[in-house]
Formats: C-alpha cells, sequence, structure tokens
C-alpha cells in the first residue's frame, strides 16, 4: 500500500473519533432538554393511542362508535314481545317494583272477533298508520288505563263501528284470560293528526278507524263498565239534563225545561212541559230526523207523545228535516201533561227508530209545584226618558226542593185588551236557573204598552201596573 493510503486511514479514524467525542460531550451537556423530548414524546402517544382504537374500531363497523345503521323501534312486536313485558319499574323501601301490562288478546265487537296485534306509534307526531290484516286490530302497545286500538278503515268495519250506539257494549280479553268489558259511550269524527285520542285519563276503550289518506278518522269511545257483587255488568244507559247523551251517531244535550199552564192552546186542565235541547251528527252520513222519537214518562208510568202545539210554544224549532254531518241543531219537544201531576222526576226516552239505539234522561219535574214553591217581587217599574220602553227589576226566590227554570214563554207583559208587548232585553240572559233556596235578582225591557195600565206575568204570577200620566 502507498504510503499516503497508510497515513490517510489514521486521519479519518481520528476524525471520527473527534466528532464522537463531540457529540458525546454535546449529549451531556444538554441530557435535560433530551430527557424533556423523551416526555413529551411518551405523553402524546399516550394521548393517540385512543384516537387509534376509535379508527380501528371505526373501519370495522363494530362497538358503539361504528357508523352501522341505527335499529328501527319495531311497528310489528308480536314477535319481539313475549306476552307480559314489564313496562314501569319502581324501588321502594324493600326492595324493586316491577309491573308488567297483560297485553289484551282479542277484541269483539257486535259478536266479531278481532286478533290483537301490538304496535307503537310514531314518536315525531306523524300520523299511526298500522298495517294490520282486516280480521285484526291495532293495539298501541302501553295504553293500559284507555285501551287505544287500531281498525283497518274497510267498508265492513266503517259499519260496524256506526252501528254502535248507547246501551251497546263491546269487550277485550287478554292473554291471560281476564275480560274487560266496555259501554259504548260516544262516537265522532276527529282529526287524523289529533294525539288527544291517546290520552290515557281515565279508564276505557278508544277504537280508531285507521287507515289510507283520509285526514279525518272515526273515533269510538267506551267506558269501562265496573262488575257489580253478582258478577254481572253495569249498563250506563241514562243521563241527567246538562249531560251529552249519545245515540247512535247523535249527540243530544238537554240545556233547560219549562212548565207552562198558562197556554191558551192547551186544554183546560192540562199544561205543556218543554224541554230544550241540542242535537249533532258525530257519523259519517246524513241523519234522517224523522227516525228519532221523544217520549216522555213520569214517575206513574203514564206515557206522554210529542206534541205539536206543545213544540212550537218553545224557544226553539221543532226537530225536522235531515241532520248533515256534523251539523249541531238546537230544537224544542213539548208535551201536553195533566196540571195537577205530581212527579218528582220524569224520565225523556230518545230512540234511534233506524238502528234500535235509545236513551233514557232522568230530569227533575217541578210542574206546577215548582210555581208554588216560588216567590217573587216586583222592586220597580219605570217609563225610560224617550218613553220607548218599560224597564223592570225584581227578585226570584226558591222555596221548593227542586231546581226552577224561566224561559222567555214565562214572561208576559200584557194589556187590557189582549194586546201583548215585547221583550227587548234580559239581564241576565234566558233561560233563568234558580236553584233550590236560592234568589235570583232580574231586570227585563219591555216595549212601552202606551197604556194606563197593564200586567206583568212572571211563572204565572201577574203584578198589575198603573202609569202615571
Amino acid at each position: 500500500m502507498p504510503p499516503e493510503s497508510q497515513e490517510s486511514v489514521p486521519m479519518e479514524e481520528a476524525q471520527e473519533q473527534a466528532e464522537e467525542s463531540s457529540l458525546t460531550s454535546k449529549i451531556k451537556e444538554n441530557r435535560g432538554f433530551l430527557i424533556g423530548i423523551l416526555v413529551a414524546m411518551a405523553f402524546m402517544g399516550l394521548c393517540m393511542f385512543p384516537i387509534f382504537l376509535y379508527l380501528i374500531f371505526r373501519s370495522a363497523g363494530e362497538g358503539i362508535l361504528g357508523r352501522e345503521a341505527a335499529t328501527p323501534f319495531p311497528t310489528n312486536l308480536a314477535e319481539v314481545l313475549p306476552v307480559q313485558t314489564p313496562i314501569v319499574m319502581g324501588i321502594d323501601d324493600t326492595g324493586t317494583i316491577s309491573t308488567t301490562v297483560d297485553i289484551p288478546a282479542t277484541l269483539t265487537l257486535n259478536g266479531r272477533s278481532f286478533t290483537v296485534q301490538p304496535q307503537l306509534i310514531p314518536g315525531d307526531g306523524g300520523v299511526w298508520l298500522p298495517d294490520v290484516e282486516s280480521d285484526s286490530v291495532a293495539w298501541v302497545y302501553g295504553t293500559v288505563i284507555n285501551y287505544v286500538f287500531g281498525l283497518p278503515d274497510t267498508d265492513d268495519n266503517q259499519t260496524l263501528l256506526d252501528l254502535l250506539g248507547s246501551g251497546d257494549e263491546f269487550e277485550m280479553e287478554t292473554h291471560e284470560g281476564v275480560s274487560y268489558t266496555f259501554a259504548f259511550e260516544s262516537k265522532e269524527v276527529v282529526m287524523a293528526t289529533d294525539r288527544e285520542i291517546y290520552s290515557q285519563q281515565s279508564p276505557g276503550a278508544t277504537i280508531i278507524l285507521t287507515g289510507g289518506e283520509k285526514e279525518e278518522r272515526l273515533v269510538v269511545r267506551g267506558r269501562y263498565v265496573v262488575p257489580n257483587e253478582t258478577g254481572d255488568n253495569l249498563q250506563p244507559n241514562t243521563c241527567q239534563i246538562g249531560e251529552t247523551c249519545q245515540v247512535g251517531n247523535m249527540q243530544i244535550t238537554a240545556v233547560g225545561t219549562a212548565y207552562d199552564p198558562g197556554q191558551a192552546t192547551a186544554p183546560t186542565g192540562f199544561a205543556f212541559y218543554r224541554i230544550d235541547y241540542q242535537i249533532e251528527n258525530v257519523g259519517s252520513g246524513v241523519i234522517d230526523t224523522n227516525n228519532v222519537h221523544f217520549s216522555l214518562t213520569d214517575e206513574l208510568g203514564n206515557q206522554y207523545a210529542l206534541n205539536p202545539m206543545a213544540s212550537q210554544s218553545g224557544n226553539y224549532p221543532v226537530l225536522s228535516g235531515p241532520l248533515n254531518v256534523g251539523q249541531v241543531l238546537q230544537a224544542t219537544a213539548g208535551y201536553q201533561v195533566p196540571a195537577s201531576l205530581e212527579s218528582g222526576t220524569v224520565q225523556w226516552l230518545i230512540s234511534d227508530l233506524s238502528t234500535g239505539a235509545e236513551i233514557r234522561m232522568v230530569i227533575d219535574y217541578g210542574g206546577g209545584n215548582a210555581i208554588e214553591e216560588t216567590s217573587i217581587s216586583l222592586l220597580g217599574a219605570t217609563i225610560t226618558d224617550d218613553q220607548s220602553s218599560l224597564l223592570m227589576d225584581g227578585n226570584i226566590t226558591n222555596l221548593g226542593t227542586q231546581q226552577v227554570v224561566v224561559t222567555q214563554q214565562d214572561l208576559a207583559l200584557r194589556t187590557g185588551d189582549g194586546a201583548s208587548f215585547l221583550l227587548l232585553a234580559t239581564n241576565p240572559e234566558l233561560p233563568w236557573t234558580i236553584p233550590p233556596g236560592g234568589t235570583l235578582q232580574f231586570f227585563v225591557r219591555y216595549q212601552n204598552p202606551q197604556a194606563e195600565t197593564a200586567v206583568f206575568t212572571v211563572l204565572n204570577q201577574s203584578f198589575q201596573l198603573n202609569f202615571v200620566r
């Protein structure tokens, strides 16, 4: 080897040793700085580890962080729910309480039985459109106070619900064999988006005619019938004045009564007894009111037919003609009764001759006794400054045990020649209802009779007025 080459190798080795010695000295001088870098890198590694795991699971599509599509709530629960499923859980001093729901199995309407399929309603406020067979009925899962059912909207089912009326009952049986009976309560048409029909405020059952894209739905409601001691079911087929009664596809409310013995058209010894009421068609078809029958029965069993003259003397027209879907009318039913009739109550029987549905309304009957047990006083009578009107005020006190109702027919202003004068205003508005033991102060305004004398009559009690000119 040439001498130059032999000399160059030791020189390179010496140079490398010098560089290593320089690097070692630098590391020793900056030992604290390097330790800080290593610690920072270790901390960053710990922070990146969860992200690394997330990316692994994300790519695999597993775990709670996966991107797999969420499983929707089932719309048919028959296959995924056991017969009894806990729906309410709580804790008391002794441990955990679990309440289970006994799922309905069948619903029977007018002898026709439907298999019940549990389903859920949409939680977004949308329209409930259950998917069931024509011989099945959907049940809103969890409705155990007011059982809500969805019946497919078919012609047969429409007819079935239309035929339900007052006095009818339907039954539900659960998977555990428990039977519940519901008495028909009402029938109405509601918007398909109405959520109030799912309310769980009172025991009963609600049947909805569902399906299609109709904006309105027929809804039938039933009251839960509590079994009596003998095991029979009570049939709530009676109601009282002021309550709304269901008769077939009609809802009827009696709003007032009047006993009128002073009508000239009534035969001697008889009086007119009138009932003012409101009637509404809640069905899906026009009602022929000629098929609606009204009769009155007293406590002795005497029956009274509708009297045209008594009805025409009332506050409202006589019911006649067609009653359209959703239409509401006010009408008067009048009867001719003995003026001496003594009866604590009367029963007003309302029948739909086309369906056979009927209801009995129990009404307190005051008759002539109501008038005899009132104290009426006239406090003042003045003519207005413009001479156009007669103003009167007075009191009516009910001394009896039955409420007294005063209608426009119970008020009159006449002169000796038989002329009657127009009632312009009253305060309070008619009819006036005075409870037992109560006193009513009234104000009336009549057309000025322009006479020297006149007679003002309230409930058949007369007051003679003498005008000073």
